[in-house]
């Protein structure tokens, strides 16, 4: 029989394992064809996430458990998630039930038909702060225009069903700033959307901030293009030739008008240092980011594992 593995990222997820289990649960069994395998990676949970799981375990021995040694990120959980998968086919999900469990099995019609990759697709964000979706209306906006021949879908975040042939070559992308819902696109292969209304969280407080959604957004960007490093290019030239037309400017007010223009000099140096911080600032990116490419260092540490 087929497999299909569930890879689900948990931080301090105490208050949702009961009520997720149970649910996943409720689908699973519905689930016939395939041999189910619910990969759960604890990412260094602070709470009692982990004894919960081995809990778990005890009773439902289609649990995976990857426990890792300290907090590496969501994307790194993401990532051992996949590397320490077997199935057939691997849907990536969260703990928090935001990503509705009843949509796998949609998923799974649409693998049937042909599809390699079939993406959750949110339709609205009405109970998103307004906040929330300026920001995320930008993200994908900028995404959609610096990505260039990676169509990364608007709307789409890690929940999605993989075959066996995408995962393995997700896989194998060595980046260390890794984004999943980048690398995914980057792959290619037949795909398609299923839409739905994403529901409130269940319980419990969401772990993501606007400070992880601003990293998730840089890392995003570095790793797919180069086009801002083209843009600092671009905005020097002009740069150059509008301070080369306003010297001109000012040697001849100098020899024909008393009209000071300091403050205009002033200002307009200003701007133009501003300016010119901000594109160090996103060569910095580039080579901070690069920097830690060089280093190689492994992006989890697994402590214990339980299958």
């Amino acid at each position: 029989m087929k497999k299909l593995t569930i890879v689900v990222p948990m931080y301090n997820e105490e208050e949702m394992i009961p009520l997720f289990f149970e649910t996943i649960n409720k689908i699973t069994r519905k689930i016939t064809d395939y041999n189910t395998t619910i990969l759960c990676v604890n990412d260094g949970s602070k709470d009692q996430t982990l004894t919960l799981l081995k809990k778990q375990k005890e009773k439902q021995k289609n649990i995976h458990i990857v426990s890792f040694s300290r907090n590496f990120g969501h994307e790194s959980a993401v990532a051992a998630g996949l590397k320490q998968s077997d199935g057939d086919i691997v849907v990536v999900m969260d703990a928090d039930l935001q990503d509705p469990p009843e949509l796998i099995l949609e998923m799974i019609k649409k693998y049937e038909e042909g599809y390699e990759i079939v993406n959750a697709k949110r339709i609205n964000r009405k109970k998103d702060p307004f906040l929330k979706r300026i920001t995320a209306e930008l993200f994908y906006f900028a995404i959609g225009k610096l990505t260039g021949k990676i169509k990364v879908p608007n709307n789409v975040g890690n929940y999605r069903l993989m075959s066996r042939k995408v995962v393995d070559l997700v896989n194998e992308l060595t980046e260390k700033n890794r984004v999943f819902r980048i690398q995914v696109p980057y792959v290619g292969f037949k795909t398609t959307d299923i839409e739905f209304v994403r529901p409130s969280r269940a319980k419990g407080n969401t772990h993501y901030n606007y400070g992880a959604m601003i990293k998730l957004a840089g890392d995003s960007i570095t790793s797919s293009s180069i086009t801002p490093l083209r843009w600092s290019l671009i905005l020097g030239c002009v740069g150059g030739f509008i301070s080369f037309i306003l010297c001109l400017i000012f040697v001849i007010l100098h020899y024909t008008s008393r009209l000071s223009s300091i403050w205009f000099v002033i200002s307009f140096i200003s701007l133009w240092g501003s300016i010119l911080l901000l594109a160090i600032g996103i060569v910095g990116e580039y080579v901070g980011r690069s920097l830690l490419e060089d280093q190689n260092r492994p992006i989890y540490y697994i402590e214990e594992e339980i299958k």
